[in-house]
């Protein structure tokens, strides 16, 4: 029984020091207003993580984003303006802005991975799907990486991923932009789960 108390103890303690737990109720509200009642938003908090650890900074991206959900107010101005949103700096009007770009991004054809991907990179996965001939996971990330390597051994595609280069302590590393985009929504995917659990029929994740 004591075991049981110190580990449900220090699970609560783990859960109240995260940062992105804070912000659980204001993006569940956001989405809740641009996406319905039954949007499950706990894929929200988990892209805060991605993308700021749950902090809100100032990006050094060269783009301004900035808060929490790392918003760049100068791509975005026209859509958040016309929904009533004038600035980021803001909590509040950031994760409003979160989720109305999220929207921009959704097509109620396609799972919802396939939205997150699109916010992380672009229109790349919507060609991928294409060649696939269907909005699945793994046919898709086999169809970029086909292009990828294809790309490398000199073939002229079009639509075909290149590499992204890191300075890290340890040296400069290069890795593929079809695993950083494809590892975003499963990690999208995973982390939502820490923060709540909530499924929809409309809503298909996969």
């Amino acid at each position: 029984m004591l075991r049981f108390l110190l580990c449900t103890l220090l699970a609560v303690n783990t859960f109240a020091l995260d940062r992105c737990a804070s912000y659980v109720q204001e993006v569940r509200r956001a989405h809740f207003a641009v996406f319905g009642v039954d949007y499950p938003y706990q894929y929200g908090v988990a892209q805060l993580k991605e993308e700021s650890n749950c902090r809100d900074i100032l990006s050094n991206d060269g783009y301004g984003s900035e808060g929490v959900a790392q918003i760049t107010m100068s791509m975005w101005a026209k859509t958040l303006k016309e929904n009533g949103i004038e600035e980021v700096r803001t909590t509040r009007n950031n994760l409003r802005a979160q989720a109305f770009i999220m929207k921009q991004n959704y097509n109620e054809k396609y799972p919802l991975w396939v939205m997150y991907q699109r916010y992380n990179a672009g229109y790349y996965v919507m060609w991928e799907i294409q060649r696939a001939g269907i909005a699945d996971w793994n046919k898709a990330y086999d169809t970029c990486i086909d292009y990828y390597y294809r790309k490398k051994n000199g073939e002229k595609l079009e639509h075909a991923r290149g590499d992204s280069k890191f300075n890290l302590k340890s040296g400069v590393q290069y890795r593929s932009n079809c695993d950083i985009n494809y590892e975003y929504s499963q990690k999208i995917f995973k982390t939502g789960k820490e923060y709540s659990n909530v499924g929809s029929p409309k809503f298909i994740y996969w």
